[in-house]
C-alpha cells in the first residue's frame, strides 16, 4: 500500500536529516516525547525515523483490530502499537507487545519495567499488591489496579498496565483455580502457583 501524503512528507523530512531522528531514538520508553499526552505522528517519526513509521490494523482483541500506527512493523523485537484519540494525533494506547523488548520507565524506580519480569517482581517493583485478571480468555492476565503503588503512574503521567501470561509448565489444578474473567490479588496463592511473567505492557492516555 503507498503511505498516505502526510508520511511521504515526513519521510522526506527524515531522509534530509537521517541522524537527527536516529540520535534521539531513546532506548526506555515513557510518556513523554514521543508518547506524550499532545504527541502525533510527526513527532514518532521525529524521534524514530519516519522510514519505521506506518499506518496498520491493530489488534485489539475477539479478532477486531482498529487503525493506528506502527513502529519497527517488521522487528518483532522493537515493534510499537499505538492506538489514537484522534486522527493519528493524540496517543489513546501505546502497547508494547509479546516478544518486544522496549522497557517503560517509572517515576521514582531506578529499574524500568520489561517483559519477562516475574510477578513477585512486579509486585515488588509497585511496592505493594496489585490486582490483574484471570487467564484463559481474551483479556486475561492483565493488571486492573495498582492499588495506589508505586507503579500507578509511568514517567509522564499517563497509565500503566501489564499483561502476564502462566509458565508453560504450570499447574493444572492451580491453573483451573485463576482462569476466568474473575479478578486476583497477586498474592493469591494459586496466582503465585502459576508463576506468571510479563508478556506485554500499555502505556494509556484518558480521553
Amino acid at each position: 500500500m503507498c503511505p498516505s501524503l502526510r508520511l511521504a512528507f515526513l519521510l522526506c523530512v527524515t531522509t534530509v536529516a537521517p541522524a537527527f531522528a536516529q540520535d534521539r531514538i531513546p532506548a526506555v520508553l515513557d510518556c513523554t516525547g514521543a508518547f506524550a499526552r499532545d504527541a502525533d505522528e510527526r513527532r514518532l517519526a521525529q524521534v524514530f525515523g519516519a522510514a519505521n513509521v506506518e499506518r496498520a490494523d491493530i489488534p485489539v482483541g475477539e479478532g477486531n483490530t482498529e487503525p493506528g500506527t506502527a513502529l519497527f512493523a517488521k522487528d518483532p523485537a522493537k515493534r510499537i502499537d499505538i492506538l489514537w484519540h484522534d486522527a493519528y494525533a493524540r496517543p489513546n494506547v501505546v502497547i508494547i507487545r509479546n516478544g518486544s523488548t522496549w522497557p517503560v520507565a517509572v517515576t521514582g524506580l531506578d529499574k524500568p519495567v520489561a517483559g519477562g519480569l516475574t510477578l513477585l517482581e512486579i509486585e515488588a517493583m509497585n511496592g505493594k499488591p496489585f490486582t490483574l485478571t484471570g487467564f484463559g480468555w481474551d483479556l486475561g492476565g492483565y493488571t486492573s489496579s495498582w492499588d495506589g503503588g508505586r507503579l500507578d503512574k509511568p514517567l509522564g503521567g499517563c497509565n500503566l498496565s501489564v499483561r502476564f501470561d502462566h509458565a508453560s509448565d504450570a499447574p493444572g489444578d492451580a491453573l483451573d483455580k485463576v482462569n476466568g474473567d474473575v479478578e486476583f490479588s497477586s498474592t493469591d496463592s494459586a496466582m503465585r502457583e502459576v508463576k506468571p511473567v510479563v508478556v506485554e505492557i500499555e502505556l494509556g492516555w484518558p480521553q
